[in-house]
């Protein structure tokens, strides 16, 4: 099947099976290395990635479901003003998560605070548990969260916006 997308701001072409993983189609055919394949069944979290700006769990997605879409990884992302104020929100509030989720957590964090730069402790937490790494207390993840939606909400508030 001929599947076209956006990855990382570039249109791409690929000739692969529509029932092919997401996460597959990522690291094997794109060469992504940011996505840190764990157990391909949306149980670790460690796959996540923004489909037009939501994060979800790349191992879950089938390839034919991301046809017409924009897909940013971390390697992308990374470089943007919104990870800098998730960034720095979780170090101001001690909270980095380890080298291993890092990169999933921020892009949770950035599917919440997108939406609600205030969220309460209960959303943050709910979307949390699609990452399973235990590097950090929960409470830890609230406050790194509210932390980067306050830094966000500033930014917002002055105009400036990505």
């Amino acid at each position: 099947m001929k599947i076209q997308f956006t990855l990382n701001g570039r249109q791409e072409v690929l000739h692969i099976s529509s029932d092919v993983p997401l996460l597959q189609l990522l690291t094997e055919y794109s060469g992504i290395s940011s996505i840190r394949p764990g157990c391909d069944r949306g149980r670790c979290g460690n796959c996540v990635v923004l489909v037009n700006d939501l994060p979800l769990l790349s191992c879950l997605v089938p390839a034919f479901d991301i046809r017409g879409r924009q897909i940013v990884t971390f390697e992308r992302f990374s470089q943007t003003r919104d990870f800098t104020e998730i960034q720095k929100g979780f170090t101001q509030a001690d909270a980095l998560p380890c080298s291993f989720c890092f990169a999933s957590k921020s892009m949770l964090t950035h599917g919440i605070i997108s939406g609600n730069t205030s969220p309460q402790p209960e959303e943050i937490l709910q979307a949390f548990s699609l990452n399973a790494c235990t590097c950090l207390e929960p409470s830890r993840i609230v406050q790194g969260v509210q932390q980067a939606g306050t830094l966000r909400g500033r930014r917002r508030r002055h105009g400036r916006r990505k």
